[in-house]
C-alpha cells in the first residue's frame, strides 16, 4: 500500500442494494447516499437503493382486517404491526412487508398468515405466489430472505429494531430501503462476514458493504446473490451485490479504463501490499477501506491512488 493512501474519496457505490426475499429488501443504489437512478438487477425498477422487479402480479393476500395506507418511510417501519414484535399480529398471522406487485419493494407493513409449521431463522424456506406477498414459511418476527428467485428459495432472516442490541453479536441489524421516500423499512438481522475470506454460511451469498456511504468507513454483511449473472472484475456495475463474489462496485473515475459510472474492483489485504492490485492494473493499489470495526482494520480495496 502507498504511504498516506486511504479511502477517503473513493464512493462506496450502491452500498448495500441487496436481493432480498419476500419483499427483496434492498438499498443502495448508484452513487451511494446521492446517488442517481441508474442500478438496477433483476427485471429491473430503477431507483437509487432498490433491486429488480419481477413479472407477475397478484391479488392482495388475505389478512385479517383492511391494512391501513403505509406511511413514509422516514418513519421507519410503518403500517398496522412493527416487524420486530413476533406476536402483535396473533397466533396466526405475523407482521410483514408487503408488495402489491412483485416488484421487491414493500408497499405496506401488515399482518399476513403465518404458516402452521414454520422454518426458523437460519433454515431454509420458501416464498409462497411471488416475491413480495408477504407469504412465506417463515416463523413469526423472521422472513424469507430470497435466495434463488426461480425456485423462490431462501434463508429465515429475523427482524430487529433499529438501534437496539437484538441480533446477535456476529451480526448487524441492517435497515433497508431507508433511502427511498415513502417506503416502509425492513431491518432484518444479517450476518457479519469477511470480505476477503467471502465466509457467508450460504456459499451462494456475498459479503459486501453493510451501509451507504461517501467515503467507505463501513462493516460487511452476507447478503444474497442478485438473479443475473455477476459481473466480472473491471466490468460495469450499479449496485453493491452486482458484481462477482471478491469484488467492490466503485466509482470510475478511481478505475483505470471505466467508461460506466461505476465497476468492479477487488478487495485486497493490506498486508500484502500492492503486488495483488497491480497485478490487475499497473495504477491501481491497495487503499484502506477504514472501517470504524477493528476486525476489518486488513481490508482495502484495489483502486487508483488518490
Amino acid at each position: 500500500m502507498l504511504a498516506g493512501v486511504t479511502w477517503a474519496h473513493l464512493q462506496v457505490v450502491g452500498a448495500v442494494a441487496l436481493v432480498l426475499a419476500a419483499t427483496g429488501c434492498g438499498d443502495g443504489g448508484d452513487g451511494g447516499e446521492d446517488g442517481a437512478d441508474t442500478g438496477t438487477t433483476g427485471a429491473g425498477t430503477t431507483t437509487t437503493s432498490d433491486i429488480g422487479s419481477a413479472t407477475a402480479t397478484t391479488d392482495d393476500p388475505d389478512t385479517s382486517g383492511s391494512p391501513e395506507e403505509s406511511e413514509s418511510g422516514d418513519d421507519g417501519p410503518s403500517g398496522e404491526c412493527i416487524l420486530w414484535q413476533a406476536d402483535e399480529c396473533g397466533a396466526e398471522q405475523k407482521c410483514m412487508p408487503w408488495s402489491l406487485n412483485a416488484d421487491r419493494i414493500p408497499d405496506e407493513i401488515r399482518c399476513c398468515i403465518a404458516p402452521d409449521d414454520p422454518d426458523l431463522e437460519g433454515e431454509p424456506c420458501t416464498i409462497q405466489d411471488y416475491d413480495g406477498s408477504c407469504l412465506d414459511s417463515c416463523a413469526a418476527g423472521t422472513m424469507c430472505v430470497l435466495d434463488d428467485i426461480d425456485t423462490l428459495g431462501g434463508q429465515c432472516r429475523r427482524f430487529c429494531e433499529p438501534g437496539g442490541n437484538d441480533c446477535a453479536n456476529d451480526q448487524t441489524c441492517k435497515t433497508f430501503f431507508e433511502l427511498l421516500p415513502v417506503v416502509p423499512t425492513v431491518p432484518l438481522c444479517m450476518d457479519q462476514c469477511d470480505p476477503l475470506v467471502q465466509d457467508c454460511e450460504l456459499p451462494s451469498w456475498l459479503c459486501i458493504p453493510d451501509s451507504p456511504s461517501t467515503a467507505g468507513q463501513s462493516g460487511f454483511i452476507c447478503v444474497s446473490p442478485p438473479p443475473q449473472d455477476p459481473i466480472a472484475i473491471l466490468g460495469p456495475c450499479a449496485l453493491a451485490n452486482d458484481c462477482e463474489k471478491g469484488l467492490a462496485c466503485v466509482p470510475a473515475s478511481r478505475l483505470p479504463g471505466c467508461t460506466a459510472a461505476a465497476c468492479c474492483t477487488a478487495y485486497c489485504d493490506l498486508g500484502e501490499g500492492d503486488a495483488p492490485c497491480t497485478a490487475i492494473d499497473n495504477g491501481l493499489s491497495c487503499v484502506d477501506w477504514m472501517s470504524p470495526e477493528p476486525q476489518w482494520d486488513h481490508v482495502g480495496v484495489c483502486a487508483i491512488p488518490d
